[in-house]
């Protein structure tokens, strides 16, 4: 997605929408471990000698000196190792070394790192994790949905396994997004390491300016051997890794992204007081049931169910996308290619999913018709919604500490009428610039080893609880007795769906459109027929301004 091709509204609606949800699960997060004010610094006022660390990981002066000295140049890899054994670094263990860089765009440091070992030589010998030690990597990440966190938490560790100094930005999606168009066109990009939104590839990897990492896989020389590549779903490497340039289509054999740090899809959250027992209604496992279900656990206080109302894409990502496509919907027809690309926004699927949410209504909060994320969420935690579709990364804050239904909340499949529970696929992949040194893609690649393996993953999501990219992470007894949603999150992300139109640049500009049209209908402005037919009308515009419909 170039930002200047999507309505300013639609990146605000990401962005805030989306960061006031984060910012809520993270204050519960920060409360459920114990942090306060005074030890969870904001972002911007974090400076790498004062990066948020669990107490337990605090290392002291004597012990860090030895890694400073590593990056700094003072010693070198050889004398570095003794130092660490006597320190008790392990150096297989997993972290970065960070620091915030609040630069936006393509005026970051574009010096050349160190020598690398020559290209040349890649693929014989066995994984050396000191093997880029002294060099930097220069890693940009979204701000606000907590990727960044496990990173920074684990900045030493990383730093004794790998010598490596990494400098972290991280910014709002729609920043985030401007500056990866300007670096990767830029004759050499500020960042060695760019994170990319599923819903971006078209416009990135698409135009050809990521590297192939196909070749960085398959050598034991640059990928350890217990990285396990098979454990990421295939369906999410087909999204987030793997393009075909040539045909502008997800999937094919080049890869240029590992899927991370986080993915993500969709599920049913639902309270087991209410549902699912004897004398209660059944979870709902198709969308009449699930109707039937919100009107009769609709009691006093309590709203049978919650949904994003609002102007936000999340109606058409979560709410209307799901029905549809579980309904039969199929959005699109014909090819780009041949310039025969069209929608079906106006098709009986698409009307009848609709059509279920403004029926869902009597039953939802009053005020839903201007919910986000942020207020749906907060209504569950209070025990003011018994049922609510949405994303699975939501789901830590409902079982944490400060929730009043922490011991009542249930997950399970979305409804489907086609008997095949499934959502969007959504999530990001981790890239390297094609506009850089071969030393600085060679260091960026191993350091993305780390940041996407089962030991990082499986801190991250423990700690911050964001959603896996491995198949492992929902079979993982530790995991699953902290997080109890975990393995129904990791079969939503392997039975997801890719959005059919997120194969061309103006993807969220068609759905914040769209988005636009539900909440209209939502608010009863306008009947669902006319809401789809006006969605229609718009994405066969944005398809002939782009040349995908002649």
């Amino acid at each position: 997605m170039f930002v200047d091709t999507v309505a300013p509204d639609v990146a605000n609606s990401l962005d805030a929408g989306h960061a006031q949800a984060w910012r809520k699960v993270q204050m519960d997060q920060n409360a459920r471990l114990g942090r306060t004010e005074s030890t969870v610094k904001p972002e911007s006022t974090v400076k790498p000698e004062s990066t948020v660390k669990p107490e337990s990981t605090v290392e002291s002066e004597s012990t860090v000196e030895p890694v400073r000295s590593l990056i700094d140049g003072r010693i070198t890899r050889r004398e570095f190792i003794p130092l660490a054994a006597v320190t008790g670094f392990s150096v297989a263990a997993i972290g970065c070394t960070a620091q915030v860089d609040p630069g936006s765009a393509v005026t970051g440091s574009t010096k050349t790192n160190a020598s690398s070992p020559d290209a040349a030589t890649a693929g014989t010998g066995s994984f050396d994790p000191m093997r880029y030690a002294g060099q930097s990597v220069r890693i940009l990440l979204v701000d606000g949905e907590r990727d960044d966190l496990g990173v920074r938490d684990k900045q030493l560790d990383l730093a004794a396994a790998t010598g490596l100094k990494i400098e972290i930005t991280t910014m709002a999606l729609d920043a985030l997004d401007q500056s990866i168009a300007k670096n990767l066109r830029a004759p050499e990009s500020a960042f060695d390491i760019v994170h990319i939104l599923g819903f971006t590839v078209a416009s990135t990897v698409g135009a050809g300016l990521l590297e192939d990492l196909t070749g960085y896989v398959s050598d034991p020389s640059r990928t350890p051997a217990d990285f396990d590549f098979a454990d990421f779903p295939k369906g999410q490497l087909n999204y987030a890794g793997y393009f075909d340039v040539q045909t502008g289509e997800f999937g094919g054999d080049t890869l240029y992204l590992i899927p991370g740090i986080e993915s993500g899809s969709c599920i049913l959250f639902y309270r087991k007081d209410l549902l699912g027992g004897i004398g209660q209604p059944a979870v709902p496992t198709n969308w009449a049931e699930y109707l039937a279900a919100a009107k009769a656990l609709t009691s006093g206080d309590v709203a049978g169910s919650g949904m994003v109302g609002a102007n936000d894409v999340s109606n058409f990502l979560v709410d209307w996308y799901t029905r549809f496509i579980t309904m039969g919907g199929q959005l699109t027809s014909g090819s780009k290619k041949d310039k025969t690309l069209t929608t079906r926004f106006d098709s009986a699927e698409a009307v009848a999913a609709l059509q279920n949410m403004i029926d869902v209504l009597p039953y939802s909060p009053s005020a839903v018709t201007e919910y986000g994320f942020a207020e749906v969420l907060d209504a569950f935690q209070l025990g003011k919604i018994a049922m609510w579709p949405a994303w699975a990364t939501i789901a830590g804050a409902l079982f944490g500490a400060d929730s009043q239904v922490k011991d009542k909340v249930a997950v399970a499949p979305m409804p489907a009428d086609d008997g095949n529970p499934r959502a969007i696929r959504g999530g990001w992949g981790l890239g390297i610039p094609k506009n850089l040194p071969q030393a600085n893609k060679d260091a960026a690649y191993h350091l993305i080893t780390y940041l996407t393996s089962k030991d990082f993953e499986k801190y991250q999501v423990m700690t911050y609880e964001t959603d896996p990219n491995r198949s492992s992470t929902g079979a993982d007894s530790e995991i699953v007795a902290a997080l109890p949603y975990i393995p129904e999150a990791v079969k939503a992300i392997e039975r997801a769906q890719t959005l059919e139109i997120a194969n061309i640049p103006e993807a969220l500009e068609i759905v914040g459109k769209v988005a636009r049209e539900i909440n209209l209908a939502l608010a009863g402005m306008q009947n669902a027929k006319t809401a789809m037919a006006n969605s229609q009308a718009s994405s066969l515009a944005t398809l002939k301004a782009g040349g995908y419909l002649a």
